[in-house]
């Protein structure tokens, strides 16, 4: 079944091996792929996942514009890529650089509360949101037993105040502390990813939680390269869901929020439904 992974990282060549080293000792976890472009393109001609989301954090602002150029570059060598651009609050320039991601064509933003040291719900964070509020979506980061910076609790506070936001909550709302976000997000209008959730809870557990956001909320990711995306894909197809749940989450919510555009998925579908007949 066609599938979007909508969560994945990549670095140029040079900086691959050192950025994929760095976050494993990050997450204290054995990186399982290299990080490359390349890498992640040769995994849709060997599964059903055709295109991915790809992004690359700027952990300060000084690296903002030359990310933003990279994954834009990126998304023209490669058709499978559909690429989201960085921000940091401290940088002084945003509206601007609001205006050269749209410029480059990336169809959101992709921020790590985390590594890029700020609170969710920081006025200097609440001003970068006002900046893409009606514009672009956000993909960001929540969670994490070590730090406060990304709590679930932040980001319902920001939801709140920004009610045209469209947010991707990374993680089903809560890496690491899962169901602390489910009081927190449960009732309030966003999205999330499963990524980064099966590897640590299990398909068993990430099944509860779909039950418990719903499939018109959710969408597949597989936090490359943290993780493998076929193995993910093949773990999430182990779930047990109606057809048109799984569809949502493996391709449509992600094709609606970040505007992919999936007609030659949806034609081919109909070919091989009418040739079935």
């Amino acid at each position: 079944m066609f599938a979007i992974d909508c969560h994945c990282h990549i670095y140029n060549h040079e900086i691959a091996p050192r950025a994929v080293s760095n976050v494993g000792q990050f997450y204290n976890i054995n990186m399982n792929c290299g990080g490359t472009a390349e890498e992640l393109t040769e995994m849709s001609k060997i599964s059903p996942i055709k295109k991915f989301v790809v992004n690359a954090v700027a952990l300060t602002p000084k690296p903002v514009y030359k990310l933003n150029e990279y994954i834009a570059a990126e998304c023209k060598k490669h058709n499978e890529f559909i690429g989201v651009g960085t921000l940091h609050p401290d940088m002084e320039n945003m509206e601007e650089e609001v205006e050269h991601i749209i410029s480059l064509g990336l169809h959101g933003v992709k921020l790590h509360p985390d590594t890029q040291h700020f609170n969710t719900d920081s006025d200097k964070a609440m001003k970068l949101y006002e900046c893409i509020e009606n514009r672009l979506p956000l993909l960001i980061h929540c969670g994490d037993y070590r730090y406060d910076y990304s709590h679930p609790r932040r980001l319902a506070k920001v939801l709140d105040s920004f009610k045209n936001l469209t947010v991707v909550a990374a993680h089903l709302g809560g890496w690491s502390i899962f169901e602390q976000a489910v009081p927190y997000l449960k009732k309030r209008r966003c999205y999330m990813d499963i990524s980064s959730s099966m590897p640590f809870i299990g398909i068993k557990r990430v099944s509860e939680y779909i039950k418990i956001y719903g499939a018109d909320r959710l969408m597949f990711g597989s936090d490359f390269p943290m993780w493998n995306p076929v193995s993910e894909y093949e773990n999430f197809m182990k779930i047990k869901m109606a057809r048109n749940e799984r569809e949502k989450i493996l391709w449509k919510n992600a094709a609606k929020v970040f505007n992919i555009d999936c007609s030659d998925y949806v034609l081919q579908k109909k070919v091989l439904q009418i040739q079935s007949v």
